[in-house]
């Protein structure tokens, strides 16, 4: 059944999951627990994942969900293309 997880029921989007709600509450927890060079540390990892690796991950799936809907191999051509796109200055 598609759009149905476990933990919620219907997807409604980017609605949380209650397993996803309960991992954050168990890291605020440890997070006070933590001295200021566990902080730092946290924040380096924290601002690596946020600031590169998630929009790459992003740029990855969006390319490959591109090349699905189009029911064609995806090309350098059409990466550049979108890339292109996405770099625009909105109007």
């Amino acid at each position: 059944m598609q759009g149905v997880h476990p933990e919620r029921g219907q997807d409604d989007g980017l609605e949380p999951t209650v397993g996803e709600q309960l991992r954050l509450a168990e890291f605020l927890k440890a997070l006070e627990k933590a001295n200021e060079a566990e902080l730092r540390e946290i924040s380096k990892r924290m601002a690596q994942q946020v600031l590169v690796v998630y929009p790459a991950a992003i740029r990855y799936l969006s390319r490959e969900a591109a090349r699905n809907m189009a029911g064609e191999p995806w090309t350098k051509e059409s990466s550049d293309r979108l890339l292109t796109a996405l770099e625009a200055p909105h109007r």
